[in-house]
């Protein structure tokens, strides 16, 4: 569930579960509110990332994949600054 801890979650689904079905309706809304208002504010990169990433690929098979590229980005950056004065 995110980021929260153990004791936060359960006494979310406690409180959750105290409700009637519209006030559950509400916090769905909310909660839908939320996610909308999150993606709004990712901007087009962060959607397109979103649309395209395959969650089956882990960190791991990515830094393998890209181990055998030479040299560092940002060497590379700063090399070309410098060859631009």
């Amino acid at each position: 569930m995110g980021s929260i801890a153990k004791a936060e979650e359960e006494e979310l689904l406690s409180r959750i579960k105290s409700l009637g079905r519209r006030e559950l309706r509400e916090v769905m809304d909310f909660i839908e509110f939320l996610h909308e208002r999150k993606e709004q504010t990712a901007g087009p990169f962060f959607r397109y990332l979103k649309e395209k990433a395959d969650r089956q690929i882990s960190l791991d098979q990515v830094r393998q994949e890209l181990a055998p590229i030479k040299g560092n980005l940002s060497g590379t950056i700063s090399k070309q600054r410098e060859e631009r004065g």
